[in-house]
């Protein structure tokens, strides 16, 4: 082969190697990091200190474009961690791609004095390309193979463990730091709506119902302690976790598919192996729909039971822009703890309308006040019947007109009194009139005379006693316009 070809790229062989990523700061933030590779470098960190080993470029997938922003970047390569990879430039070896990592159990924590470790501890005294004490600062994360003594994920890994995350490996899962939070912290007894109580309505007595309450499904779908333990059975379950916490997995174990993804804080959302789904927000949620959101609970064919229970722990407000239509096919029930308060027309002007098909009965323990700006119109098609056990009063500003198609009848235990600050009182029979007392009927004028005429006679009858007509002041006139006889008795 000539010698100029020989330093082609893909002609001057192929060199690979294995090697410890010791930095991720990449200045050009592209994703590359500083490798230290067995065989071609020193562990002395006098001789090559972790600036001046060269930056890696990662290859990623080609499910990966990593350009223009595009894909997973940058590539998640840690410190402490193994990879293998070859060189670009075989001869002058400056020029390392990473294709790969290599996963296994770390045996010791991180030695900063040595290379092939992660440097990130405070006793480094390594200067990085600025010349500043860059991994002696304390790191967010690590420094890795982890000790137990500094930063520690949730997830409880140790050194003599496999890199393997725990929530892959069956029963191990269960001591995952996630995991065990999300158990701790499951809700239950959580109550429902219930009917109220109407006896002083309903003709036959109604019983209060029980209170129900619902609880948040076991984390995967299953008890901790559950025999047979089927979930995460390696090697089905694929879990992505990020240093802070953030976990993805699919699991693929027969009988335990789930889909869960979580958050370091603890929420998460999780489908469970029958197709049940479990969202929970440790926090505020917020969710904005600009277009149609469309929902059903339950299916047709599911008419009985319960398919929606809102347990809300807390204030609720709700702004309608525009028609608020509802149908329902069943019963509407409220029970309001306290007040309910109506406004309608708040806008400037609206109408409340109603219709009832059957009856509408009400029971109200204290007083009723209204107050209506214009007319009333109350038609009732059949009987009324109204009791008051107190005191009635009706009062009117001009005239009160009362018109009855067959009989009155007008029962008091006391007294009656008809008065009229000025003009006349006037009663009018189309046949007889009567007035009977059972003591002395007094008819009186204080001004002027009495005036008592007949068509044809009048006819006064004491049964016991005197009749007096008496005139105070003038003349009695007991002439008749018609014949006719006037007795007194």
């Amino acid at each position: 082969m000539p010698e100029a070809q020989s330093y082609f790229m893909g002609l001057d062989g192929f060199v690979w190697f294995v090697g410890v990523v010791e930095d991720r700061n990449d200045p050009d933030e592209l994703g590359r990091v500083r490798v230290r590779c067995l065989g071609f470098h020193t562990e002395d960190l006098v001789k090559l200190p972790t600036a001046d080993l060269p930056w890696a470029h990662v290859m990623h997938p080609t499910t990966d474009p990593s350009m223009h922003g595009m894909g997973i970047t940058p590539s998640f390569l840690v410190e402490g961690g193994w990879v293998v990879g070859f060189f670009r430039d075989a001869a002058e070896k400056q020029q390392p791609i990473i294709i790969g990592t290599l996963p296994g159990v770390p045996k010791s924590a991180a030695d900063a004095t040595k290379g092939f470790n992660d440097p990130r501890n405070k006793s480094s005294t390594q200067l990085n390309d600025a010349g500043k004490t860059q991994y002696a600062e304390n790191p967010d994360y690590g420094p890795y193979p982890l000790d137990g003594t500094t930063f520690s994920r949730t997830s409880g890994h140790k050194i003599g463990e496999s890199d393997t995350s725990r929530l892959a490996r069956g029963e191990k899962s269960e001591t995952h730091g996630a995991l065990e939070k999300r158990r701790n912290f499951k809700q239950t007894d959580i109550p429902i709506a219930i009917k109220p109580v109407l006896n002083k309505i309903h003709d036959t007595s109604e019983a209060a119902e029980t209170r129900g309450t619902w609880d948040e499904p076991n984390p995967k779908g299953i008890k901790s302690d559950e025999d047979p333990y089927v979930s995460a059975t390696y090697p089905y379950n694929h879990v992505y976790e990020s240093e802070a916490g953030h976990i993805f997995k699919i699991d693929d174990t027969p009988g335990g598919e789930r889909l869960n993804r979580e958050h370091s804080s603890g929420t998460f959302e999780e489908i469970h192996p029958l197709g049940d789904k479990v969202v929970k927000v440790i926090g505020d949620n917020y969710e904005i729909i600009a277009g149609i959101s469309n929902v059903v609970i339950g299916t047709i064919e599911e008419e009985e039971g319960d398919a929606l229970n809102l347990t809300i722990n807390g204030n609720v407000r709700e702004l309608i822009r525009g028609d608020y239509i509802q149908e329902i096919e069943g019963d509407f029930t409220q029970k309001i703890g306290q007040n309910h308060r109506i406004k309608v027309g708040a806008g400037g002007q609206g109408n409340l309308e109603e219709e009832i098909l059957g009856n509408h009965g009400y029971n109200i323990n204290e007083a009723v006040k209204g107050r209506i700006g214009a007319d009333i119109d109350v038609l009732i098609g059949a009987n009324e019947l109204r009791t008051v056990n107190g005191k009635s009063t009706l009062k009117t500003g001009k005239n009160y007109s009362l018109t009855i198609g067959e009989s009155m009848t007008v029962a008091v235990k006391d007294d009656i009194n008809v008065a009229t600050a000025s003009g006349i009182v006037s009663l009018k029979a189309a046949t007889n009139l009567d007035m009977q007392c059972a003591l002395t009927m007094n008819i009186e004028s204080n001004i002027s005379g009495i005036d008592i005429t007949a068509a044809t006679g009048i006819d006064i009858t004491a049964i016991t006693g005197d009749i007096d007509v008496l005139a105070v002041v003038g003349d009695i006139d007991m002439d008749t316009i018609f014949p006719g006889v006037i007795e007194l008795n």
